[in-house]
């Protein structure tokens, strides 16, 4: 059985700054560096094209993206905004009105990051691993729960 690739939503703005750390393809040219992308006349602009969806694909192995202006902490006394890095890929698509950042990634390495972000360094190893199990039963779980709505057409 293939690795299934996870989908996080980001962030959601009317313009998204950004920077891949290292060379991506995107609608058939190779770049790296600060981007910029904004929502105008229902779709991305990108470099003074207008897209539908926008998909920056890694081609190197040790690349990644940083997303400025990030809200974590959101309706937490400690909601702030900050830079966040990524690996993977970022796919940009038009919701609502504005543009997302979708993260997409190997859950194996989503799960990493959760289980990294969400424990302690100093906890015991039996319960990282414990952790580790419950995390990748929640998320096949979500995986297998999205496709049977998916099936049934309930337009979720």
């Amino acid at each position: 059985m293939k690795e299934p690739d996870i989908s996080i939503g980001i962030v959601n703005a009317q313009q998204i700054h950004f920077s891949l750390n290292g060379l991506f393809s995107a609608k058939g040219e190779n770049v790296c560096g600060n981007q910029v992308v904004s929502f105008s006349e229902g779709g991305i602009l990108w470099n003074d094209n207008l897209y539908k969806e926008l998909t920056f694909n890694p081609l190197e192995k040790e690349s990644s993206f940083s997303l400025y202006d990030v809200t974590i902490g959101i309706n937490f006394h400690w909601e702030r905004q900050e830079t966040q890095s990524f690996m993977g890929t970022l796919k940009l698509v038009v919701d609502e009105g504005k543009i997302t950042a979708i993260n997409i990634i190997p859950a194996e390495d989503y799960l990493i990051s959760v289980i990294s972000s969400e424990m302690n360094a100093t906890s015991s190893i039996e319960f990282l691993k414990a952790h580790a199990v419950i995390s990748r039963s929640w998320l096949f779980a979500q995986i297998k729960k999205r496709k049977a709505m998916e099936k049934k057409d309930s337009g979720f």
